[in-house]
């Protein structure tokens, strides 16, 4: 029960996150920031490696080239930092990138992070 809360919850979070950044389900980029925070909350480890390691999880799983889920995410963060929401991220999360675009690798550990102490706050609540 309570795994399926937290997958409930980390889902919510994301997409939270997502709407702050202004980076919209009809972006491809959306599903693997997606996906890729998840993978990285499961096995921390993964941010240590991005572009190999969770990028080819990612390629297999949604059968496309590690170069296109890249790109991808690029052009999700270069939308996303057109719209201001990166500006907005930044001040709701209090947290600052080292630069004006923060790179995929960068968005997603700060995504990770985030997601995981807000998780680890769920989950001590509801024991």
């Amino acid at each position: 029960m309570l795994e399926r809360d937290c997958n409930l919850f980390l889902e919510e979070r994301l997409t939270i996150y997502l709407l702050i950044l202004k980076i919209n389900p009809n972006l491809r980029g959306y599903f693997f920031f997606k996906e890729g925070v998840k993978k990285i909350v499961e096995d921390p480890s993964k941010k240590h490696n991005v572009n190999n390691r969770l990028y080819s999880e990612l390629a297999n799983e949604f059968k496309i080239s590690q170069d296109l889920i890249d790109r991808a995410m690029r052009h999700a963060i270069d939308v996303s930092y057109k719209r201001g929401g990166i500006i907005d991220f930044e001040k709701r999360m209090k947290i600052d990138f080292s630069s004006d675009k923060p790179t995929p690798r960068e968005l997603l550990c700060t995504m990770a992070e985030k997601v995981k102490v807000e998780l680890n706050m769920f989950i001590y609540k509801n024991k």
